[in-house]
């Protein structure tokens, strides 16, 4: 009935059954092996992330207390120019061009101009300054 002797066909399913626990035990070390690979890449991503983030709360630190100094400039500069005279007041023909002779709105408007373009280029260099500690 069986072409070949019940021995052979023992032999040929222990045979196979090594092949599965062979391919198995090889499967669960690369698994392992993979998953503590993971660990530590995780492991040392973690750490760089948290190098970058301590340096860019540093630049963010050093930003905003720039910001505050042009903000405080700003407001010292815009109360000295309470004293001049005001637009309807002003006399000037616009010439000269010192910037002396300017009324009271014109020159605050400049100087507010001026404050917000330092808090552009702060930030600006801030983003910089970031982008380059993370190279």
């Amino acid at each position: 009935m069986f072409p070949l002797g019940l021995i052979t066909y023992i032999k040929i399913g222990l045979f196979a059954l090594a092949i599965l626990v062979a391919g198995y035990t090889g499967y669960s070390i690369e698994a392992s092996r993979f998953e503590r690979y993971k660990a530590l890449q995780a492991e040392q991503t973690q750490k760089a992330q948290e190098l970058h983030q301590a340096a860019t709360d540093e630049i963010r630190t050093q930003k905003d207390a720039q910001i505050a100094s042009i903000n405080n400039q700003l407001l010292d500069a815009v109360s000295q120019l309470r004293s001049r005279p005001n637009r309807s007041q002003a006399t000037g023909n616009g010439q000269g061009g010192t910037g002396a002779t300017l009324s009271a709105e014109d020159a605050e408007f400049l100087v507010r101009e001026a404050a917000r373009a330092d808090v552009l280029r702060t930030g600006l260099q801030a983003c910089y300054e970031q982008y380059d500690a993370l190279k």
